[in-house]
C-alpha cells in the first residue's frame, strides 16, 4: 500500500510518526513523496513556495526516520 492509498499516511510527518511501518518502509514512502513532488514540479503544476516547503518537510522527516 502506498502513501497515496493509505488514508492514515498523508504527510511526511504522518510517515515519520507511523507506529507499525519499518524504517525501510518509511524511507520508501518518503522517497515516493519526493518523486511525486519532483514530477509535479517538472509539469509546472506546483507553486514554488509550496514545493520548497513540502521538500523541506520531506527532508526533515527522512532525517528523523534515519536518526531513530
Amino acid at each position: 500500500m502506498t502513501s497515496q492509498t493509505d488514508p492514515t499516511v498523508k504527510t511526511p510527518e504522518d510517515v515519520c510518526a507511523h507506529q507499525t511501518l519499518t524504517q525501510k518502509e518509511k524511507l520508501s514512502r518518503l522517497s515516493d513523496m519526493k518523486f511525486e513532488l519532483e514530477r509535479q514540479t517538472g509539469r509546472g503544476t506546483a507553486d514554488l513556495e509550496q514545493v520548497e516547503a513540502r521538500m523541506a518537510s520531506i527532508n526533515l522527516a527522512v532525517d528523523r526516520v534515519k536518526n531513530k
